[in-house]
């Protein structure tokens, strides 16, 4: 047998046997984990209302007084009486020792943040009657008494860290890989990369923005930010916020990852988007209260689930690719479901371990969605390279500082054997008269209308996510983009508009023969086919220009 595999085997023996030494340690250690807990004390029990014992969770319609008696207490303690109220008061010994305020949000008054009383421990509190007149919220889901415990700060600390230990790690772990997804996607965005894989690109931007608002929802979930900086209201109502924002990020991303890219696709984004905006905005100035539009953000997350789900099916029946697609489809509607579980378990009731559910969700989600973006990516050796200056230069055009012909057609090979994403189209474009501008007011003339005709460009296309800008030649541009037919007219029509009102030292306005050619009429060609149709029907257009204007060609 070969050394070196034999070692590694013993090497695997021996982490396993070590393993199983620290597991045995901490499942028959006799040590007892409550003593460990700071000044903590579990006072759920002894409740009593009309004289009659209570246990929790417990709900009622009215307002009621619910009684107890306090063990010792010190100082540094406090009581947590965990329940979603309307306000609250509380005596000890007879004498009001607490009372609630109204929460407010430029100067609107909510019920947000409203889960927790905190009442603080004196040493002559032990062994005396507390009484608390408590109103609970009336709320859709319902709301109730959960919890009551006496700790200190750090205590309660350690108790939320020891309880949500799971939430947290996630929470953290999805910060982390989050950042550094939208970071790295951010960064490839804004290079040249043809269509597919800066779509690509821009899933896994979506992909690190639901990773780091799942973060934020969890943390906010524990309500461990709370116990460390305080301001409860503020943090209720960030993770109402993120919960809102949450499903509209992921929208985006099945959007992304399937190439939903159409006229109507954007148009329901763009519902969704100032629906959630408008209800922010009724929030703020109080028509509405942070409290009610969970509830409509709850019928939010439905539709949006339905529409990831619908989605995924066309994924996996239009998918040519399969073994791509499919995974991501599937991972979808298996992370949609669990979302569904747990939000019927939050409906049921707003205190059941429902984050747990979530917590299953989004690892199905991380191992799915965004390990097949990663592999779609696949960001090799001979992309670094393009980022290194030497061939940055060698895809430039120097003039007009749009990407060159070698680019453009490099562009073309790297896609020349994949099936063209719907709406791809090409559009042909020369300048009208260069020769006239350069025989009569000399090449810096001619140079001007070269970059007039760039900038132009870039202002009617360049915040196309997909769009490829390329100077192939003397006078003869090209765009290869993801569109519509009817933002294609719009984006032709904008840089028309633009080159006509330009106004330069020499170039007053100019125009330019364009040709266009799209997978919508010729869903069987190629991208070499798009240009050389492209191309075909920018002569035309260039002939129809001469034939109308007078002008003569050869001259112009």
């Amino acid at each position: 047998m070969d050394k070196g595999f034999l070692r590694k085997i013993i090497a695997a023996i021996y982490v396993i046997l070590i393993i199983f030494v620290e597991l045995l340690g901490f499942a028959y250690s006799n040590q007892e984990d409550d003593k460990l807990i700071e000044n903590f004390i579990d006072y759920t029990s002894g409740w009593t209302i009309d004289g009659v014992d209570v246990k929790f969770p417990y709900e009622a319609d009215d307002k009621f007084r619910i009684s107890n008696v306090l063990p010792v207490v010190y100082g540094d303690q406090f009581l947590v009486f965990k329940c979603y109220y309307e306000d609250v008061v509380v005596y000890i010994d007879g004498k009001e020792v607490y009372r609630s305020l109204d929460h407010k949000l430029f100067n609107v008054s909510s019920n947000v943040g409203k889960k927790e009383i905190h009442v603080g421990m004196k040493p002559e509190y032990s062994g005396k009657t507390i009484d608390i007149d408590i109103n609970l919220q009336q709320s859709l889901y319902g709301a109730e008494i959960y919890g009551s415990v006496i700790t200190t700060r750090s205590g309660y600390g350690i108790y939320i860290l020891k309880s949500k230990w799971l939430q947290i790690s996630i929470a953290v772990i999805l910060a982390f890989f989050g950042l550094c997804e939208s970071i790295v996607a951010a960064y490839y965005i804004l290079k040249r990369s043809h269509i597919l894989r800066r779509l690509s690109f821009e899933a896994l931007l979506y992909a690190g923005f639901f990773a780091i608002l799942s973060s934020m929802w969890l943390m906010c979930q524990t309500r461990l930010l709370y116990v460390i900086f305080g301001n409860g209201t503020g943090f209720a109502i960030l993770e109402i916020i993120v919960f809102l924002l949450l499903p509209l990020a992921f929208l985006e991303l099945v959007r992304a990852v399937n190439f939903r890219i159409s006229f109507w696709d954007n148009v329901v984004d763009g519902i969704f988007s100032m629906t959630i905006l408008l209800l922010f905005i009724l929030s703020l100035v109080g028509i509405l209260d942070w409290g009610q539009i969970v509830i409509i953000g709850h019928g939010i997350d439905l539709l949006i689930a339905a529409l990831a789900c619908y989605y995924s099916y066309t994924s996996l029946k239009e998918a040519k690719r399969k073994s791509e697609r499919r995974v991501i489809a599937i991972g979808n509607l298996l992370f949609l479901l669990i979302c569904l579980v747990a939000l019927a378990m939050y409906i049921n009731n707003i205190d059941s371990n429902y984050n747990v559910i979530i917590v299953v969700g989004l690892i199905i989600y991380i191992s799915t969605q965004v390990g097949v973006i990663y592999k779609r990516i696949s960001i090799r050796v001979e992309e670094q390279e393009e980022l290194v200056q030497a061939r940055e230069f060698a895809y430039t055009d120097e003039l007009t500082h749009l990407t060159n012909r070698r680019y453009f057609y490099e562009e073309l090979k790297a896609i020349e054997d994949k099936e063209l994403v719907k709406d791809t189209s090409v559009v042909f474009l020369d300048v009208n008269r260069l020769k006239y501008y350069n025989d009569n007011y000399g090449h810096d003339a001619g140079d001007e209308l070269l970059r007039a005709t760039a900038e132009c460009l870039n202002g009617a296309f360049e915040d196309s996510s997909t769009a490829i800008i390329s100077r192939i030649g003397g006078d003869e541009f090209v765009v290869m983009l993801v569109a519509s037919e009817a933002e294609l007219k719009r984006r032709i029509d904008k840089f028309n508009k633009i080159a006509n009102t330009w106004c330069g030292k020499v170039i007053n306005g100019f125009t330019a023969s364009i040709g266009v050619a799209s997978t919508r009429d010729y869903p069987d060609a190629s991208a070499e086919e798009l240009c050389k149709i492209a191309d075909d029907n920018m002569l035309t257009d260039k002939s129809k220009f001469y034939s109308q204007s007078g002008h003569e060609r050869r001259k112009n």
